[in-house]
């Protein structure tokens, strides 16, 4: 068997006050895991890639002083160079790069209608994804890449998180394998459909050790939070060989 193989990186949350330093951890494990994948490598984002603090409408006072947009713009810059350095070493034909924008770009689309003022003065574009090669995808879109879906969350694209907690989320009814970010949560539901198993994966997420903790988007629900990257190997038809590292394995 064979197919695909994707490395999957849930919510980075490049953020101001926060260094990147497991980003060079997680590009130096997916370099490696996509070493030999060459045509058939994917490294996916899977959104809130950028905190985008400075369009946070949720935060206190406090948490939003002194935030500014190139601020955000540097740090998610300066988090997807670290990602991309151990790629760039190998000399190695790069993977296919994806991102699933999430809620948290989608904030600075959120104030633009608001502010329609300033439009095509900034925008999500301003965050450097195409500077490092990666396609992205607008908040709410999915891409599907050998027969598996990946979006940053599900249904009514709220804030509020919708997990794939289990089949009535659709998997089993549609038979098409399902992943999603946001939630920060870990789960995995594998779900028989016809000759093969359907799969519905929340990955977790990969922010600093340090965050969520304080933050009042977050504090709630931080210790519930699952900080680990996913392998997804000889992917057909929705169906994969899997496994996922937690980041402190990583050393970060």
């Amino acid at each position: 068997m064979s197919g695909p193989k994707a490395v999957v990186v849930g919510d980075l949350h490049f953020h101001p006050l926060y260094d990147n330093k497991r980003a060079t951890e997680i590009g130096e494990f997916a370099a490696e895991e996509l070493a030999t994948a060459g045509d058939e490598g994917f490294l996916v984002l899977m959104g809130d890639v950028a905190d985008c603090v400075a369009f946070n409408e949720h935060g206190s006072k406090l948490e939003l002083e002194g935030a500014r947009w190139k601020d955000d713009i540097a740090a998610c810059k300066d988090g997807l160079d670290r990602l991309m350095q151990p790629f760039y070493r190998r000399k190695r034909k790069l993977p296919h790069r994806i991102v699933t924008l999430g809620n948290h770009e989608n904030r600075v689309n959120r104030w633009l209608k608001q502010e329609p003022r300033f439009a095509g003065m900034m925008s999500t574009e301003d965050l450097g994804f195409a500077q490092f090669g990666f396609q992205t995808f607008e908040y709410g879109k999915m891409v599907q890449i050998g027969g598996t879906n990946f979006v940053h969350n599900l249904g009514t694209q709220t804030n509020r998180a919708a997990q794939i907690t289990s089949p009535t989320n659709g998997i089993k009814s549609i038979g098409v394998s399902t992943i999603v970010g946001h939630s920060h949560k870990f789960s995995h539901t594998p779900v028989p459909f016809r000759d093969r198993y359907v799969h519905g994966i929340d990955v977790g997420c990969a922010i600093h050790r340090d965050m969520g903790f304080g933050e009042g988007w977050s504090h709630q629900t931080a210790h519930l939070y699952r900080r680990c990257v996913w392998v997804l190997d000889n992917m057909e038809n929705g169906d994969f060989d899997h496994r996922s590292v937690r980041l402190e394995t990583l050393g970060v």
